[in-house]
């Protein structure tokens, strides 16, 4: 049985929409990389947000990403592998679920 209602949930998830506010991107195990922010938005039970990043000219990996809020703490990291050419830029989609947990 669900514990809070639909609208408190979707005004958590229209603040998670604002407070999160700098994406970074890792290259090849070394630097990171500030991403731009293309679109940020609420689709039904997630905030999900379309992060540029683009090419460095050279083939890599991107081996991690993290989420920072809007006091510049960390929000969130997670370890990828994203292998590139130098031609080509990505386009990071982050989809950041927000939804009642289930009884076990």
């Amino acid at each position: 049985m669900a514990f809070f209602t639909e609208n408190f949930l979707n005004a958590r998830r229209n603040e998670l929409l604002r407070s999160v506010c700098r994406f970074q991107y890792q290259i090849n195990n070394g630097s990171w990389f500030d991403g731009e922010i293309n679109s940020k938005e609420v689709v039904g039970t997630a905030v999900v947000v379309f992060v540029s990043a683009p090419s460095s000219g050279k083939d890599d990996t991107i081996t991690a990403v993290r989420i920072f809020d809007q006091n510049d703490a960390l929000a969130g990291s997670q370890k990828v592998s994203l292998t590139r050419s130098s031609l080509n830029s990505a386009l990071l989609r982050f989809t950041l679920p927000l939804t009642e947990a289930q009884a076990e």
